[in-house]
């Protein structure tokens, strides 16, 4: 958020995270791009037996490897990756990631035992000993079309061709209508403030007027600084405290205050262009489709794309503000984002809808990450 998750793949409470501390893009832009270890520094990790992991036994680890599999065409044909162990960091070749995807081609879809045997024949778990802390993020969905209408009169604007890593027109110049005429135009909204939510997550969804559904990816972003508008609401009064500023009440406020929202909203000269994706769904920084409550952000410098990570957290109740369950269970890292960093961080991808926007707009809870690190062939 990612932003990543603002580099614009599906980019987070990555949300909340990103519009309080102003940890922003670039997937969800200024994102961590999955390079590897900037600094190969020790990491306290340990080893665990899977009997020894709370939940394990119970989860749904089909669902994980369902996942897992959509990341194997990037492994298989990448470059040698780094991951962060309880002995430094052991690079994994291609080669030894082709063994694991192979294997996993054997597993019958939806045999939960099967799966679960797999992740425990091809993968150690290591337990990393830093504080976990894990937050959500969401693909939120606007009503809109291909055409301008009286009800769709915002528009969403591609790259213009003409963009460069130097800074372009500000998110007030470009909302006053700068780049209007240009046909940079993909599509029209009719909410500004769920234009700026799918800004801020860096990937959404359209439910077209003429029916169908466009999938917004992250297209680069006007290279102008970002601030945070939870931050210029509790400047302003509007909120008490971070506690409080929270996603789903500032959007809230915005939606009952559009005058003073379009002036905050402004306030983050950052602004977003998109492209038609064309897929079924949010793609992440990985550049694979992520799965919902199964594809999580984390920070490439420790943990690269496709490793399996068990997270050991708490989950929002939905409408129970101030109430969690336990959340547990195995996630692929698939994302990346500028508000997640180090060894135990995680954005959990919750999908869209409703229901997914509440988990993230809620979720910030502390826990334990375990790093599932492959073992050699």
């Amino acid at each position: 958020m990612r932003w990543t998750l603002l580099s614009g793949r599906a980019g987070a409470a990555r949300l909340a995270a990103v519009l309080l501390a102003g940890l922003l893009p670039g997937l969800v832009a200024g994102c961590a791009d999955g390079t590897g270890p900037q600094n190969e520094q020790r990491v306290a990790m340990a080893p665990i037996s899977f009997n020894e992991i709370a939940g394990w036994a119970d989860d749904k680890h089909a669902e994980a490897l369902f996942a897992f599999r959509r990341s194997c065409p990037k492994l298989v044909a990448g470059p040698d990756t780094k991951v962060a162990t309880d002995g430094g960091f052991k690079t994994i070749t291609a080669g030894e990631w082709k063994r694991i995807c192979d294997a996993s081609a054997a597993v019958k879809a939806g045999d939960d035992r099967a799966a679960r045997s797999f992740f425990e024949d091809n993968f150690r778990p290591l337990v990393v000993r830093a504080p976990g802390k894990f937050t959500g993020y969401f693909e939120p969905e606007m009503r809109g079309s291909k055409v301008p209408s009286r009800l769709f009169t915002v528009p969403v604007y591609r790259r213009p061709p003409d963009l460069t890593d130097k800074p372009f027109y500000t998110r007030a110049e470009i909302e006053q209508g700068v780049l209007k005429g240009k046909g940079l135009e993909i599509a029209y909204v009719q909410d500004p403030v769920s234009l700026f939510e799918v800004q801020v997550q860096g990937s959404g969804r359209i439910a077209l007027a003429e029916g169908g559904v466009m999938n917004l990816g992250f297209d680069g972003s006007n290279n102008r600084p970002y601030t945070a508008v939870g931050n210029v609401l509790l400047e302003m009064g509007v909120f008490k405290s971070k506690e409080e500023a929270t996603w789903p009440a500032i959007r809230d406020w915005m939606k009952r205050n559009p005058t003073q929202a379009r002036e905050v909203m402004r306030k983050n000269e950052r602004y977003i262009f998109f492209r038609d994706t064309r897929t079924g769904g949010a793609i992440g920084a990985e550049g694979v489709q992520i799965t919902a409550q199964r594809s999580l952000a984390v920070d490439t410098a420790f943990t690269p794309y496709g490793t399996p990570v068990w997270i050991d957290t708490v989950r929002p109740v939905l409408r129970k503000p101030g109430t969690t369950d336990p959340y547990r269970r195995l996630m692929i890292a698939q994302d990346a984002g500028a508000a997640i960093q180090g060894p135990a961080r995680g954005d959990v991808f919750f999908g869209a809808g409703a229901q997914a926007a509440e988990w993230a707009g809620r979720m910030n809870s502390d826990g334990r990450a375990i790093v599932l690190v492959p073992n050699k062939g």
